[in-house]
């Protein structure tokens, strides 16, 4: 199949001198080459995607490496097809306190950067773990909107647990961590930590290193969901769809090595009707929490109060408990990239 437009999707930890100064040369850069971004700057790394042409993104990828190597030179885009419509709009490039969000507090940040980051595994050792590895916990530190449409299978052969935090935002990952109860399903496992490209991943798993102890087994995908489905496009053992914070909303391994799909497996379902559906498609978010909802097609005909719709009882907890997570920002967030 062949792709006219392409998406960069990169992270990299890495430090950066002069923030601001990045900004305004990568802005400035992006539209004299009229391409389209979203990015993040900070003083710990970069963050975000560029989209275009696809040969002119592969190109400004090189480019980028070549010359700002002190932050880009090992960065590892993460490039794929996409179509004209599910191109970025304009130019956003910004300086941010974080490349993504986990903390509040620059000293929490400090002292979480003397834990160890858990170590990683290719998308094929991975694979091979899940297949003959024992007493494995795996979890996943996406938000509840993601995991509905798609996350690795419980029931690989030497999984024993499967962690979803169940999180509105990926600043709620530190409570959840923080109970007992809920550390108590790592403790004396192999945990196997996943999220999309893998930066929650590496703040994520100094976190649980630092309550598990040094003896802990904790591993990380490299690459995230992205890169193993890049190797395993029929899936592998990830069921479902994977969420992006871009124009395309859901992907499958053959989405981003531009080729035609086979069987689709849909995990996620329609909050209203229950009808199989996956796609988060205009402003429809819950009237309670402001998490975006899956509302089919159909439903949508028949319903035009997109604010006001409920989750699915997966959410009635929540709601129930009141979590004062400030939902209102963290659902504004969400439109940002991890």
């Amino acid at each position: 199949m062949s792709c006219r437009y392409g998406i960069a999707h990169f992270y990299d930890l890495v430090p950066v001198q002069a923030a601001q100064v990045l900004v305004q040369q990568l802005r400035e850069d992006l539209l004299a080459r009229k391409l389209q971004a979203r990015m993040k700057v900070a003083q710990e790394g970069v963050n975000g995607w560029i989209t275009g042409p696809l040969g002119d993104v592969e190109s400004y990828c090189e480019h980028l490496r070549a010359d700002f190597p002190k932050v880009f030179e090992k960065t590892d885009f993460k490039i794929s097809p996409c179509s004209e419509g599910e191109l970025s709009r304009g130019v956003k490039v910004w300086e941010s306190t974080s490349v993504c969000k986990l903390l509040d507090r620059a000293e929490e940040y400090e002292a979480l950067s003397n834990c160890t980051r858990a170590p990683h595994l290719t998308p094929e050792e991975w694979h091979q773990k899940l297949c003959d590895g024992k007493d494995l916990v795996l979890f996943d530190v996406r938000n509840l909107y993601e995991t509905r449409i798609g996350r690795f299978c419980e029931d690989a052969p030497g999984v024993v647990d499967s962690v979803d935090p169940q999180t509105l935002s990926y600043e709620q990952v530190p409570g959840f961590l923080s109970k007992e109860s809920n550390l108590s399903r790592f403790k004396g496992k192999t945990v196997m930590m996943y999220c999309t490209g893998g930066v929650r991943c590496e703040r994520a798993s100094s976190l649980l290193c630092s309550h598990l102890g040094e003896t802990a087994e904790v591993f990380q995908l490299e690459g995230g969901i992205h890169r193993y489905l890049e190797k395993f496009p029929s899936g592998g053992f990830f069921q479902g769809a994977m969420y992006v914070f871009d124009r395309r909303r859901a992907v499958r391994g053959y989405d981003l090595l531009g080729e035609a799909q086979h069987e689709r497996q849909i995990l996620g379902t329609c909050c209203l009707c229950g009808s199989s559906w996956e796609m988060y498609q205009g402003k429809w978010k819950c009237g309670e929490c402001k998490m975006p909802i899956l509302i089919c097609l159909q439903c949508q005909g028949r319903c035009s109060h997109a604010g006001r719709t409920r989750c699915q009882s997966s959410l009635a907890f929540l709601h129930q408990a009141r979590v004062a997570v400030r939902v209102v920002q963290a659902a504004a967030r969400s439109c940002e990239m991890r």
